[in-house]
This record gives structure tokens, sequence and C-alpha cells, in this order.
């Protein structure tokens, strides 16, 4: 794997360099590219088990090495306990097919951090556009949480994040290389550096467990 961004919507211009969020399909044709698959909290809905029948079925494909983005919205989509229900189940599809899960977590990171707690994963979680402090970052470590940078974040965050834990994104909105310019020049490290850094880290996340 050569992925230098975790999470955007659309296929980068070299195949393969991100990972390609498509919800629950359809899986595009196009070669060389990675793709996460998930049933994104805004899209729930009380007759959520078809999709998640659709989903189960991307997982089995190989080009798709991780769930997402699922998970929490406080401010938009259908009732938390509904949204519970699709994220939990979305998580025993992540143990399953032993694939990561992308998460999408909007003023609900008790959720997550209870549900990390209670449901004790194997696979790695990791938030995605994480915009939060570094107390808060932390404390979603401390609970084997990972997290996501984008163009929007806390400066202070992305200088104190480890090396090891660094991870980029574009959430299709701008190219990874601006993200990984801000990046390197918040925590003085060459681009170069960078990059190798988080396709390592990349590769390491989306490898079976």
């Amino acid at each position: 794997m050569n992925i230098l961004d975790i999470h955007t919507h659309v296929l980068p211009e070299e195949p393969g360099s991100a990972l390609v969020c498509i919800g629950c399909g359809p899986l595009p044709r196009e070669d060389g590219h990675w793709f996460c698959a998930g049933l994104h909290p805004w899209d729930v809905t009380e007759g959520f088990d078809n999709q998640l029948d659709a989903l189960e079925r991307l997982l089995a494909n190989p080009r798709v090495p991780a769930v997402g983005e699922c998970g929490f919205d406080a401010l938009k989509g259908p009732s938390h306990e509904l949204q519970e229900r699709a994220f939990v189940r979305q998580v025993q599809l992540s143990e399953q097919f032993r694939k990561p899960m992308i998460l999408h977590v909007v003023r609900d990171f008790d959720s997550v951090i209870r549900l990390r707690k209670q449901l004790k994963p194997t696979q790695p979680w990791l938030i995605h556009g994480f915009r939060g402090g570094p107390e808060q970052m932390s404390q979603l470590y401390s609970h084997g949480i990972l997290v996501s940078f984008g163009l929007k974040h806390n400066p202070e965050s992305l200088r104190q994040v480890p090396s090891d834990r660094l991870f980029l994104e574009t959430d299709g909105h701008d190219t990874i290389v601006q993200t990984i310019s801000l990046a390197s020049a918040l925590r003085e490290t060459p681009p170069e550096t960078i990059q190798k850094q988080i396709t390592q880290n990349t590769t390491h996340l989306l490898s079976p467990r």
C-alpha cells in the first residue's frame, strides 16, 4: 500500500494513494484504488439492515480494507439510539472481517469511548477530521482511538501527535500535498519525512490483525 490520504470521497489522480469512502456501494470499477465502505450516521434509517447486507458483501472484497465512515453525529441524522444500533452492527462487521473503522464523530466522543470500553474490539478505530485539542486527543489515545487531521484542525494537536500515530486526510476538499505541507511546517519536519511516515502508518493501520 502507498496510501497518503486516509479519508476522501473522490478518486485520487494517483491510484492507490487514498482511501476512498463509498458508503454502502456500489464499488467503483476503476482499478488500483482502495476503498472504505460503511453506513454514515446521516444515512441511517429504521430499515438499515438492507444497507448492512450490501456493506457485508463489500467488506468481503480485498479492495475494501476498512469499514466507514460510520459513527455519531449529534447535530444531524436520526436519533442517537438508532445511530448507536447501526454503529454497533458495523463494529461487529469490523471484527468479523478483521478490518479497522474510520469514524465520523460530531459532538459525541463520549459514546465512542463508552462503546470502545464496552465492546472491547480488537480492530483499530480512527476518527477522521479531528479538530479537538491535545487533551482530548490524549484521552482518545488512552482508549486506543486514533485520529486524523485535515486542513481544519487544532494546530497544537497536529504539532504534538506522535509520529507513529500521524494520519492526514483531504475529505475530498483539498489536496493531500497541501495537508502534508501544513503538517511539515507545524512539525518542523521535511515533507518527504511526513509522507514516508504517514504511508507507514496507514499501511500498518490497514493490515489485517
